[in-house]
């Protein structure tokens, strides 16, 4: 009895919970090695003193700026996207991987969703229906208390997932966005999953890594899509 209880269990995880599969992300849309000694120039950057040096991207926000560095890539409208990049922290205490569609203006700047990488912790937004969602991101910009309901919507569109990451070393990081679901993996194994209605937004179109301070490095970049 216990055992059919215990495998029943199993089941219902596994169906809460879909899978992403790799192999489907099997369109190149941009790659990089960063093997140039300037960045390429399908890269866009604001409010960044990010440069190219010794094969890597290195991620910096300038000293006087009022936001972290933004380093962007455009792309034709995606539903489904999987975003891979190696990095190593420099000092900077954190960087975000955020993916926004420009002509949508529900959100500020378009925020659909992100993922930001702590040391000790990994967090998957839904920034559509959450934080950057503009009736929500105008109240707290103008300091107005959200109400209970809204505290707790934000919750369920927020995952926080704490993890150990070497500051020094290498780490793979792997982002895969299909239909509702966004699945984050970090040296092959998984460091957050969101399931949320905002993710499933069908017309991605920008895609940009965000340094907090000075720096972060970067490898081996991937965006694919279907």
């Amino acid at each position: 009895m216990k055992q059919i209880a215990y495998a029943a269990l199993i089941l219902v995880l596994t169906v809460a919970l879909p899978s992403v599969e790799a192999g489907d992300f099997n369109t190149v849309i941009y790659e990089d090695e960063f093997t140039g000694s300037v960045l390429n120039k399908r890269w866009g950057s604001w409010k960044s003193e990010s440069e190219v040096r010794d094969g890597v991207l290195v991620g910096i926000t300038p000293q006087d700026a009022d936001h972290p560095s933004v380093n962007t890539i455009e792309f034709d409208p995606q539903a489904d996207i999987q975003i891979s990049v190696s990095f190593q922290f420099h000092g900077s205490p954190s960087f975000s991987v955020m993916v926004r569609d420009l002509d949508y203006k529900g959100s500020h700047a378009g925020h659909i969703c992100h993922v930001a990488i702590h040391p000790h912790s990994v967090t998957l937004y839904d920034g559509k229906g959450g934080f950057f969602r503009k009736d929500i991101r105008d109240k707290r910009k103008a300091g107005q208390e959200l109400d209970a309901a809204t505290k707790a919507m934000l919750k369920n569109v927020t995952s926080r997932n704490p993890i150990k990451l070497d500051p020094e070393a290498w780490h793979d990081l792997v982002i895969r966005i299909e239909g509702d679901v966004m699945q984050v993996l970090i040296d092959g194994k998984e460091a957050g999953r969101l399931q949320s209605e905002g993710i499933a937004h069908s017309t991605k179109s920008n895609m940009n890594i965000t340094t907090a301070d000075r720096e972060v490095h970067y490898d081996h970049f991937s965006l694919r899509g279907r």
